[in-house]
């Protein structure tokens, strides 16, 4: 079960669950086919164990990447945005949505052809989540602003305006 679903209150839903974007799939596994190859392709009958070096190599790169992938998750939830990286050890950021002031989206050029971008969230005080390059930031942005709305419509707020009832001093 992932850390999200695990830590939902009552009455708290899953709004929208960001993903990451294909290039990182694409550069883990590019790499470790690339050096698969290469691990091919420098067999000798001489020195036959160096074979294994290029995909040893290739590996650890796919890991590198894909470690913070499988270990990563980020949620929009109808109280808070969590932000968990870690598997061991765990590290996570959960913002209350009514406490965002500010969130900003980060898109180079390459990121507006391809689809991917980073968010910042800014809390009140000094919150703050930085959130990293994910697959369609818009929509992560349109579901987080969604779930604002909704918390502050469904909030009542601490003072209804109405002066407080006072006992008669005797």
């Amino acid at each position: 079960m992932s850390y999200i679903r695990s830590s939902l209150g009552a009455n708290e839903t899953v709004h929208y669950i960001a993903h990451f974007h294909w290039i990182r799939y694409a550069m883990a596994y590019g790499a470790l086919i690339i050096f698969i190859i290469l691990g091919i392709l420098s067999y000798s009958q001489q020195y036959p164990a160096v074979v294994l070096v290029p995909p040893i190599v290739g590996l650890l790169i796919f890991l590198g990447i894909m470690l913070p992938i499988w270990t990563t998750e980020i949620g929009v939830t109808s109280q808070r945005i969590i932000y968990k990286t870690g598997f061991i050890s765990r590290d996570t950021k959960e913002l209350q949505l009514r406490s965002i002031e500010e969130v900003s989206m980060q898109q180079g050029v390459l990121g507006r052809i391809l689809g991917y971008g980073r968010i910042e969230i800014y809390g009140t005080g000094e919150e703050e989540i930085t959130l990293p390059n994910l697959d369609d930031p818009l929509e992560l942005r349109k579901a987080l602003q969604e779930a604002i709305g909704e918390a502050q419509h469904t909030t009542e707020p601490a003072n209804s305006g109405a002066a407080p009832q006072r006992a008669p001093v005797e």
